[in-house]
């Protein structure tokens, strides 16, 4: 089906950007933290050494939204053209799932990048003391999203295969 392969594309690239973007942003997180309160020689510390993390941070920022913006072009598009193309998405189990899950993973990245802000703007003891909430909002977050484009990726899937059976099925009946 036309449109399905870039959006598949398009939606594993949001998950390994958006888990990268975790990891870079969390290990952010914890060197600032470590620069205000300890010496400096975790495994954090080493990598700031190879690559500044406030750079990278920065850069994995734009890489994620670019990714964000592409997948979404991705998706509407296959929507398009499968609308064109056959019948539309039906309401099944995949479809519900992957709503429900974007109901909850779009509220939860939103207010996850809130607190980090938060936290972040505020100096290294307070980052330490919402340390934990912070990191399990940004895991959660980042999980939530992963699912959502989990859920996506088989609701693609699914509808390019019942309309490559259903175009099939209509070619031999002609």
């Amino acid at each position: 089906m036309p449109g399905a392969r870039p959006a598949v594309t398009a939606l594993v690239a949001l998950t390994v950007v958006d888990v990268f973007h975790t990891i870079v942003a969390l290990a952010a997180y914890e060197h600032r933290i470590g620069v205000v309160t300890h010496d400096g020689s975790g495994t954090v510390d080493m990598l700031d050494t190879i690559v500044p993390l406030r750079e990278l941070s920065a850069a994995m920022f734009c890489l994620l939204f670019l990714t964000l913006l592409t997948a979404w072009a991705g998706v509407a598009n296959w929507v398009i053209r499968a609308r064109r193309t056959g019948p539309p998405v039906a309401p099944t189990e995949p479809v519900a799932w992957w709503r429900m899950s974007a109901i909850v993973a779009v509220p939860l990245n939103l207010i996850a990048a809130v607190q980090y802000l938060s936290a972040t703007a505020n100096g290294g003891e307070y980052m330490r003391t919402v340390l934990a909430e912070t990191t399990l909002l940004l895991v959660a977050a980042s999980v939530a999203l992963v699912t959502t484009t989990t859920a996506g990726i088989q609701v693609v899937r699914h509808t390019a295969a019942n309309q490559q059976h259903t175009a099939g099925a209509r070619a031999t009946t002609a």
